[in-house]
């Protein structure tokens, strides 16, 4: 694992002199508009627990501190934010089929360069991975750093996709705002808490939500395994509301509907 204190940890070389929104900003755009925004329309930003309200997309707020170089953070990830943007951007408006098929071909969402595409997308991951992890003062594991540059490569970084079953109780412009990322959990020995042994994470945009697993076993339930080797993905599936929750949210959102 790797990280040199104010270098950037994509190239290892440059000054990191850049800062990685936390939120994707074509996500809050797309959500919310470009801003900037107020009254009761601003959106709040909820990060261990502290509230903070957004001004506008580009808000210093949803930023990572500075890890990377300005290089990585525009010439070298464009591809890899270009390739996301057409994913998530083609499952929100595929949403009806997706749901009822649960299954994604990548050949439909970039056409016949989806091989290249879809690595420029997990690349995307990656990199997303990878600031989550320094953010939280840990180091990120060398092959995650490694395979950004190659075509072809070998790590123990897994994606699954699920869909949050809960957030489809929701109205469709209530749920188009929900954008957020999960708490990461380090998996560590019993008899040696400082050996950091893989990650747990997952970060969503509406009902979809992507899941990281470093050196862990994903759950099946979660999704078929993806490391930009095939041409079809399956959704997983989840409902982290209990049902007494679930009863009381579908009874709020009913009352807001009949308003």
């Amino acid at each position: 694992m790797m990280n040199k204190k104010n270098i950037c940890w994509m190239c290892g070389t440059a000054e990191a002199n850049s800062a990685e929104h936390r939120l994707k900003k074509s996500d809050v755009i797309r959500a919310y508009g470009r801003g900037s925004y107020k009254g009761k329309f601003m959106p709040i930003h909820i990060r261990k627990g502290i509230s903070s309200d957004i001004q506008g997309a580009n808000s210093e707020i949803l930023k990572y501190e500075k890890t990377i170089c300005h290089r990585c953070n525009t010439t070298t990830s464009q591809p890899f934010d270009r390739a996301y943007d057409i994913f998530i951007d083609w499952v929100l408006k595929n949403e009806s089929d997706i749901l009822k098929y649960r299954f994604i071909n990548f050949a439909k969402v970039f056409g016949s360069d989806f091989e290249k595409s879809q690595r420029n997308l997990y690349k995307y991951f990656a990199k997303s991975f990878g600031c989550r992890v320094i953010s939280s003062g840990l180091k990120i594991p060398e092959d995650v750093v490694e395979l950004l540059d190659k075509n072809e490569f070998q790590t123990g970084l897994r994606i699954t996709f699920a869909v949050n079953e809960d957030i489809l109780l929701m109205s469709a412009n209530d749920r188009d705002s929900f954008i957020g990322k999960a708490d990461l959990f380090k998996m560590v020995l019993r008899n040696n808490p400082e050996q950091i042994t893989g990650y747990i994470w997952n970060e969503y945009v509406s009902w979809f939500t992507t899941y990281y697993w470093y050196d862990e076993q994903p759950s099946g339930d979660l999704g078929s395994t993806w490391i930009a080797d095939s041409q079809h993905i399956y959704l997983g599936s989840f409902q982290p509301l209990s049902p007494e929750i679930r009863v009381e949210f579908l009874k709020n959102q009913t009352d807001f509907e009949a308003i």
